[in-house]
C-alpha cells in the first residue's frame, strides 16, 4: 500500500491498528508535522514486513507507546528520521517484534524522562542495540526493557 496524504492530522493513534493483512506500507507524502499522538498506530499489524517512515516528521509527537506492538513479521525498521524530543510515552513501542533484526535509532533521543517498560520486550532476533550516545544514568524505569531479548542483544553503552 502506498499512501499519499495531504491532511493536517493531529492524532494518528490506532490508524492501522489490527490491520493483519497489510504486508508493506510506503508513506510517500504523509504530513505528520501536526501529529501529537502515534500510539498504537501499527498495533498488531502482525503480517507487516516492510514499512517506510522516512517521510514522517515527528517533531510534535508526544506519544509513541505501543506504536509497533506485536508487528511480528517486521524485519528492518529505520527510524533515523524520527525526532522524539517532545515524546513522553514510549513504553512497549517494539513489544514482541519477534523478527525484528535491524533497528535504526541513531537519532533517537533517550534523554527524556519517560517510561521505558517493555520497549524491546521479546525482540529476540535483534542483532544489536546501540545506546552509546545515551546517558543511561537518567533512565528511571528499565523494567522489562530487554526481557526475553537480553541473551541475544549486544548492548553498547
Amino acid at each position: 500500500i502506498k499512501l499519499i496524504f495531504n491532511i493536517n492530522l493531529e492524532d494518528c493513534s490506532y490508524m492501522f491498528s489490527g490491520c493483519e493483512n497489510i504486508l508493506k506500507l510506503d508513506f510517500i507524502s504523509f504530513n505528520t508535522f501536526f501529529v501529537t499522538k502515534m500510539n498504537y498506530m501499527f498495533y498488531r499489524c502482525i503480517n507487516l514486513k516492510e514499512i517506510n517512515l522516512l517521510s514522517f516528521d515527528t517533531t510534535n509527537v508526544r506519544d509513541m507507546s505501543y506504536m509497533f506492538f506485536e508487528c511480528e513479521n517486521l524485519v528492518n525498521l529505520d527510524l533515523s528520521s524520527f525526532n522524539n524530543k517532545k515524546v513522553t510515552e514510549i513504553s512497549n513501542m517494539f513489544y514482541s517484534c519477534k523478527n525484528l533484526c535491524s533497528l535504526e535509532l541513531s537519532n533517537f533521543n533517550f534523554k527524556n524522562d519517560y517510561d521505558y517498560n517493555g520497549i524491546f520486550y521479546n525482540c529476540d532476533k535483534l542483532k544489536a542495540v546501540n545506546l552509546s550516545n545515551q546517558d543511561i544514568k537518567k533512565f528511571d524505569n528499565f523494567k522489562d526493557l530487554f526481557f526475553y531479548s537480553i541473551k541475544n542483544i549486544p548492548i553498547f553503552v
